[in-house]
């Protein structure tokens, strides 16, 4: 039994006529006649009662017309569903996100995002920046909202140019710089720094150390690596140690009584902001069609801020 049987079957019991049901088709009597006495020994049961002038179902064949429809419905169904996914119109995404980035705007972009695809089903995975990478090298990962310092490692990678974020050093109410408007480096050389570093990630990878050594020529001093970006807030509000962070983690702390935020300078005496820059990635490799229609989105729409 295939779908064309099904589709010959209906055909005839709607008509109850071999030769009309066969011209609707588009194939002989003949061959009409011959594919319903196929279906009918491979089910096991007579479908029609015919002869020369009269065509009427049996019990088995009203009971099988239904059942047909409903397959044949589905089948049709199947194929604008396979489709759809096919074009991205429908599917399944994965999108990863650096650890802090949820208190951007970033909720906006899912939002329009499913809002524009709903039949799109989005699962958030949130990591920090070399893990990110890794789930996507993986395939564990579609898509990755992450900071691009260490793309280049990635070969395999595609990636686009978000933002440049500013960099913002976060500081305790009483702190004596407190009531600075810009912040150098070179002028957080004695602080203890608290730092986002997950676990299993070397000093020499951390956005911090970096900064500090290349614009401020100091190795800062390290009291502390915090996870989540709540936790490391709480400490430096506590008077545990000062932060250096992207604009968009601490952009609901900035009028906050208990946390001071500055904006940095990549020199000292300049008037330039520091900036990391803010990128989606994607493995070349990966062909799921929602990745481009999630691209698109972010291009097009520029919703990411």
């Amino acid at each position: 039994m295939n779908l064309k049987q099904l589709e010959y079957f209906v055909s005839v019991a709607e008509t109850l006529n071999f030769t009309k049901a066969a011209k609707k088709c588009f194939i002989s009597q003949t061959a009409m006649t011959q594919q319903i006495r196929a279906l009918e020994e491979g089910i096991g049961a007579a479908l029609f009662i015919r002869d020369k002038h009269h065509v009427e179902l049996t019990p088995a064949g009203r009971v099988f017309m239904n059942e047909a429809r409903v397959i044949l419905a589905r089948a049709e169904e199947a194929v604008k569903l396979a489709r759809s996914a096919a074009e991205g119109i429908s599917g399944s995404i994965s999108i990863g996100f650096i650890r802090g980035y949820e208190q951007s705007l970033f909720s906006e972009t899912l939002r329009n995002f499913h809002e524009a695809y709903p039949n799109i089903s989005i699962r958030l995975i949130r990591e920090n920046m070399n893990a990110l990478y890794g789930l996507l090298e993986d395939g564990e990962c579609d898509v990755a909202f992450n900071l691009s310092p260490n793309v280049c490692k990635f070969q395999e990678l595609s990636h686009h140019f978000l933002k440049a974020y500013p960099l913002m050093a976060v500081l305790y109410p009483g702190h004596p710089l407190a009531a600075r408007k810009h912040l150098s480096y070179r002028e957080l050389a004695g602080e203890e720094f608290i730092i986002m570093q997950p676990k299993g990630r070397p000093n020499d990878e951390a956005e911090e150390v970096i900064l500090c050594y290349n614009r401020g020529g100091y190795v800062p001093n390290i009291v502390s690596r915090e996870k989540e970006v709540q936790t490391l807030l709480l400490m430096v509000s506590a008077g545990l140690g000062i932060a250096v962070l992207p604009e968009y983690a601490v952009r609901y702390y900035r009028n906050t009584r208990n946390l001071v935020v500055i904006p940095m300078l990549k020199e000292e005496g300049e008037k330039e902001e520091e900036t990391l820059d803010f990128e989606v990635s994607w493995l070349m490799e990966n062909h799921n069609p929602a990745i481009e229609k999630l691209l698109q989105w972010v291009k097009v729409m520029n919703v990411t801020e």
